[in-house]
């Protein structure tokens, strides 16, 4: 079963950690511990309700930049 993400709304502690890895990552530095803190923080926001595991799929598809 497929599910449609529309728009939602990413809590402002998960906003916060991507912001900064992406500009991490593009300054060559931080890469994967970021990452890996991000993943923690995404785990802890579906745990709290805050959004989907879908949602969490999404962002993680979308942001992350560890993928080869």
């Amino acid at each position: 079963m497929e599910t449609k993400i529309d728009n939602f709304i990413v809590p402002k502690y998960i906003a916060e950690e991507i912001i900064e890895y992406i500009e991490q990552t593009a300054m060559g530095r931080c890469r994967c511990m970021k990452w890996e803190n991000i993943k923690a923080l995404l785990r802890l926001a579906i745990v709290n309700g805050r959004i989907t595991k879908e949602q969490a799929k999404y962002i993680e598809n979308e942001f992350c930049r560890e993928k080869i």
